[in-house]
């Protein structure tokens, strides 16, 4: 099957991708419905927004094109019911393109309008009118929020009556002029138990794809998560039984959420608050319209300025500085399921115990974790219905930075690719009682296995690769075989003297295994690999026996390879060796995973940090297959216990957990000569990179491209020129700084 083809739980394109500028104009705060959920809680038929208002507020944006510098921007409406003041709208409307249009502004042809709306006026001949006058360029979002029972239920008019039977009767008319577009249904404790026949109705209608969510409100009872669930499921065995996972989607099945936090998502905000501009009925300007002052409950508006005066940045600031971690626990950052976990800032300003944006309420969690168990249940099922590998798990195998995974050492003999070797010579291997118990052991408690050894693995079914993925399917396909990267199956290892498998070719890294008798010799092995490979790891073994002398012979091997890696850059292939261009794209501390969230299981059924604890001394287990991992005085294993390596800007250093132990007795102190190793390879990173420098050429993002460089006057930092501010921190490449922290 191909799973390209798959629509269930995707999620619509967004128009421009999502990057245009959001511009919300709120042109009444009265509405014909009084949704019961609605977070718009203060509606009346007095404020309504004025076209000089609305004037000031166009004019103001497309002259301040240095802050608004979005390629495309969409001009959205809202109320209230942003209908009611359909005239005002088309008045608005009609300016913002005659100016876009007088003062050549790039937005011109780069625009929506765009509506969020109940319906019940769709169909009237002053929105017609309307609609064929901008059809090209509109975008248009009717609530329905399921089944006739349950949009009645909250959904009503002034007087108590449901609206459902009126905005269906819109339904075609809306689809025929404005096809792609798609609904939101909200649910709440009142309408859970229609959470199946809602989406399925919704499908029914014609709106094959559905946006659904919880409210964030604290309005869940004890049990709620059960009904969710079991309606989820429910939902579940009918698109299953019905083949329709090509056909519909709805979020609640998205094969990306429920995974734990990268790096990368502890940084961003969930919303676009602060990116988007809202204006009041009264010409303030909002972060967002969940900020005006018939949003909240609790606080007044928060305004960042106004038509009259322009944007307050200051005002502006706390916004742009959110993210996940600083307004969110330790638990919601450490949640194992915490991806597609939503909140709304807007709401967590109002709710909050002081005027903070800072404060993240978290009332939904328990839903988020039901959606997240009957998510896993639909997937599984996928994969046994149909054979092959789900969405989900191919996308939690993309996702190496945040997995934790179980290294399988299929026997003694495994080819290293890192600090560890059997010296011992021993032959055990792994029988397959120990393995399927491993596989078991990785399935319950979250890890991915990862098999040192082999090329190929027997896929058991109960126990497969990832989490009971069924058994016909083919291995290579998402096993994560160690040998991908560091075996004779597709690499290039120099071991003992000599180049083994040379001719294997398809492989564009290699990891480069030298000894204390093959450090004079690094420089030739690279200059031969450098022919067919474009990365290359190189792996030192046996540092602790090194004296002085290999210390200088390591200096002069680097010389010529910082060499021969600057000479590639001018010929337009920039060679990456891990010792030295690693660090002109860290950011942080390289901090080794071993004992972390990666651990290794030994052919005698043991738990180890890593394979070699197991190959210098089998008694260093950390856990049993019977009673599991227990890493006795475990935050010893993490960067913030290492003191002298949380001072260190070495950061492509190895931090190796093992040589740690084994020479210094603890694991977050690091040995001497490792620093010294790594202090080496720090310099030498220093001088390629000036070199390349000189070439044009900056090592940006990992990708070996050829871009032209400038320093900065003040730092003298190398900067490029597509960054739109120079002397931002986040600009070009980072000149190492002083030195790295060696201990005497």
């Amino acid at each position: 099957m191909n799973n390209n083809i798959i629509k269930m739980g995707q999620y619509p394109v967004l128009w421009n991708h999502g990057r245009a500028k959001e511009i919300t104009f709120c042109v009444t705060e009265d509405c014909n419905l009084r949704c019961k959920y609605c977070y718009m809680t203060g509606k009346n038929k007095t404020n309504k927004m004025t076209f000089e208002i609305a004037q000031r507020a166009v004019d103001y944006i497309l002259k301040n094109r240095d802050f608004f510098n979005e390629d495309a921007v969409i001009w959205s409406f809202i109320g209230g019911e942003p209908l009611l003041e359909i005239d005002l709208i088309d008045k608005i409307c009609d300016y913002i393109k005659q100016q876009m249009f007088i003062c050549e502004h790039p937005w011109f042809d780069q625009y929506r309008f765009n509506f969020s709306t109940n319906g019940l006026l769709y169909n009237t001949e002053k929105v017609q009118n309307y609609i064929s006058k901008n059809q090209e360029h509109l975008s248009m979002g009717i609530s329905i929020d399921g089944n006739k029972v349950k949009h009645d239920l909250q959904r009503v008019r002034v007087d108590g009556s449901g609206s459902y039977d009126d905005v269906v009767k819109n339904i075609k008319l809306w689809q025929n002029q404005l096809p792609g577009n798609y609904t939101k249904a909200t649910f709440t404790h009142e309408d859970l138990p229609f959470v199946k026949d809602s989406i399925i109705n919704l499908w029914n209608l014609g709106i094959d794809n559905v946006s659904a969510n919880v409210v964030f409100e604290n309005v869940w009872h004890e049990g709620d998560e059960i009904i969710f669930e079991k309606q989820l499921i429910e939902l579940a065995d009918y698109i299953l039984e019905k083949n329709l996972w090509n056909d519909y989607s709805v979020r609640f099945f998205s094969p990306y959420i429920g995974f734990p936090l990268t790096k990368e998502d502890l940084k961003k905000n969930f919303c676009g608050t602060g990116k988007m501009l809202a204006i009041s009925c009264k010409g303030n300007f909002l972060p967002c319209v969940r900020f005006l002052d018939i949003s909240l409950n609790n606080k007044k508006g928060y305004t960042i300025g106004d038509v009259y005066n322009g944007i307050n940045l200051d005002r502006l600031r706390p916004f742009l500085a959110l993210s996940l971690e600083s307004q969110s626990t330790q638990e919601c950052i450490n949640c194992d399921v915490a991806t597609g976990c939503s909140w709304c800032t807007g709401f967590n300003y109002d709710s909050a115990d002081s005027d903070t944006i800072y404060q993240r309420r978290t009332y939904n969690c328990k839903m988020h974790k039901a959606n997240i168990r009957a998510n896993k249940y639909f997937w599984k099922e996928f994969s046994k219905i149909t054979g092959t590998a789900s969405p989900r798990d191919k996308y939690l195998l993309s996702r190496i930075d945040l997995n934790k995974y179980l290294q399988f050492i299929m026997h003694d003999e495994v080819i290293p690719h890192c600090s560890y070797r059997n010296w011992k010579k021993t032959k055990n291997h792994m029988s397959d009682e120990i393995l399927s118990s491993g596989l078991e052991f990785a399935n319950k408690n979250g890890f991915i296995p990862f098999f040192l050894g082999v090329l190929r693995i027997p896929v058991y079914p109960e126990y497969a690769v990832p989490h009971n993925l069924p058994s016909n399917l083919n291995p290579s396909e998402y096993y994560l075989l160690s040998d991908r990267f560091i075996s004779n199956y597709n690499n290039i290892i120099i071991y003992d003297n000599k180049i083994e498998n040379k001719d294997i070719t398809y492989s564009s890294n290699c990891i480069l295994l030298i000894d204390v008798d093959n450090i004079n010799k690094i420089s030739d092995f690279i200059t031969d690999l450098a022919e067919s490979k474009e990365r290359i790891n190189l792996v030192l073994e046996n540092i602790e026996q090194w004296t002085d002398g290999h210390i200088f012979m390591y200096k002069n091997e680097l010389n010529k390879v910082v060499k021969l890696v600057a000479d590639s850059s001018n010929k337009n292939k920039l060679i990456e060796i891990n010792v030295l261009t690693d660090i002109l794209n860290s950011k942080e501390m390289n901090n080794c995973d071993a004992g972390n969230n990666t651990f290794s299981l030994a052919p005698n059924g043991k738990f180890y940090i890593c394979p070699a604890f197991y190959f210098d001394n089998p008694n260093n287990y950390v856990g049993t297959l019977e009673s599991g991992i227990q890493v006795k005085n475990n935050q010893l294993l993490e960067l913030e216990r290492a003191p002298i390596c949380l001072a260190c800007d070495v950061y492509h250093c190895k931090r190796c957990k093992f040589l740690n132990k084994k020479l210094t007795s603890e694991y977050n102190t690091p040995p001497k000569i490792q620093c010294i190793i790594s202090h080496i390879e720090r310099e030498k990173a220093r001088e390629l990179q000036l070199l390349v420098n000189a070439n044009n050429v900056v090592y940006n993002n990992n990708l070996k491209v050829r871009i032209p460089v400038y320093p900065d006057s003040e730092s003298g930092n190398i900067r490029t020129p597509f960054r739109k501010h120079p002397d931002s921190d986040s600009g070009g490449i980072r000149t190492p700084l002083v030195g790295c922290l060696i201990l005497q």
